[in-house]
């Protein structure tokens, strides 16, 4: 007898959000979705597992229990540690392993065939072969692209998910105080990165959606770079991008530090970073638009002299997370020019990060709660520039 571990939320909440997807399911008029993100999978049903990489579909009939088809490896996994009671599985040995079968044989088994499907044409894990087989087998006429749907829900967070963000925001923290204290001429990239690990891990963080970034000297002013073996030197710059995670729910904060000589390039550069931040921080609340606090922060760097450092967006949403990204950028992102309303129960990291190729780069981040009446910080740390 399969024994369930306790879930991270209440059946009442995995219910609700089951009837807010069904919901939007019906407006688009499908019968089923399928759903191929870890991070809806979990969501909906609570199952996570580091072996998303291999094929795995949630099918969510608007009339019947959710079903997982999934690699007979990851069976017991999903019966234990989620809402499923219903698992099907392909398997793994001989010469017939093939998931495109398994799924048309479970959308038959289930009677979804020869009804409207949803498809997340926009899922990273869902490949072009896997449309086009499935197109195949079920006809293209009865495949509708719902993507986004479940991101659209997942865009509004609970009081209990943001209680875990809450819990993800400390244990980030924690991970900057190992990184600060570990820095000093001398040491390298790695150590710096080594400390933030412990020190998160240590205070509960799960493994990251992304990994941290830790750079020093030149190539903090390179985008998506992190620890490198690069030993700190004297007078570099060191960019910070701490991230935390408790139950797949992340926060993230950043910071910059300044190693020997107070430079005064950097403080100055550093000081609109987070004065650009905070302005886009006061103007977060319900009603205002993605572009409106966009705009806000982005004047104030233009105005400073720093326009040609800036040519990205302000924000994201933040929330679940799994490799390769802890934020829901792709859903929702603070960008020049977006009409998109800021609602309550929005979570955001806010990043108004400066880099220069060859020299460097600073950044002030934070993650924010989008409140009934205006915002609130979710991460808490002194706003200076550490010097060591």
């Amino acid at each position: 007898m399969i024994e369930k571990q306790k879930l991270p939320f209440s059946a009442e909440e995995y219910q609700e959000r089951l009837t807010k997807v069904r919901k939007k399911m019906e407006e688009k008029g499908v019968e089923s979705l399928l759903i191929t993100a870890p991070e809806n999978i979990y969501y909906l049903t609570g199952y996570h597992t580091i072996g998303y990489f291999s094929y795995h579909l949630l099918v969510v009939p608007l009339k019947h229990e959710p079903i997982l088809l999934t690699r007979h490896l990851n069976v017991e996994n999903a019966l234990v540690t989620s809402t499923l009671n219903y698992v099907e599985e392909y398997p793994e040995t001989g010469l017939t392993v093939n998931p495109n079968e398994a799924t048309y044989n479970v959308l038959a088994k289930y009677g979804l065939v020869g009804k409207p499907i949803g498809t997340q044409n926009s899922a990273w894990f869902f490949t072009i072969a896997q449309y086009l087989d499935l197109k195949g087998r079920v006809g293209d006429k009865y495949l509708v692209d719902c993507s986004g749907l479940v991101e659209q829900v997942r865009l509004i967070k609970s009081k209990k998910e943001i209680e875990y963000i809450r819990k993800a925001a400390q244990t980030c923290a924690a991970g900057l105080d190992g990184a600060i204290d570990a820095t000093a001429p001398g040491k390298n990239e790695d150590d710096v990165a080594a400390a933030l690990h412990k020190a998160s891990i240590q205070a509960g963080s799960e493994y990251l959606g992304h990994p941290p970034m830790v750079v020093a000297g030149p190539d903090a002013g390179l985008a998506f770079s992190t620890w490198h073996h690069r030993p700190i030197q004297k007078d570099d710059v060191v960019y910070i991008e701490a991230g935390g995670t408790f139950e797949r729910y992340n926060a993230v904060l950043s910071r910059t530090i300044i190693v020997g000589r107070k430079d005064e390039k950097w403080i100055r550069m550093a000081a609109v970073s987070k004065e650009a931040l905070n302005l886009a921080i006061e103007a977060v609340k319900p009603g205002v638009t993605s572009g409106e606090v966009d705009r806000v922060c982005r004047d104030h760097i233009r105005k400073a002299g720093y326009a040609e450092y800036f040519q990205h967006r302000t924000g994201y949403s933040i929330g679940i997370g799994f490799p390769p990204d802890w934020g829901e950028g792709r859903t929702f992102s603070i960008k020049e020019g977006d009409p998109a309303p800021l609602q309550a129960g929005m979570v955001l990291h806010l990043i108004p990060d400066l880099k220069t190729l060859n020299e460097g780069g600073v950044v002030f981040s934070e993650t924010v709660l989008v409140t009934e009446k205006g915002h609130e910080l979710l991460t808490s740390y002194p706003q200076e520039i550490f010097y060591k």
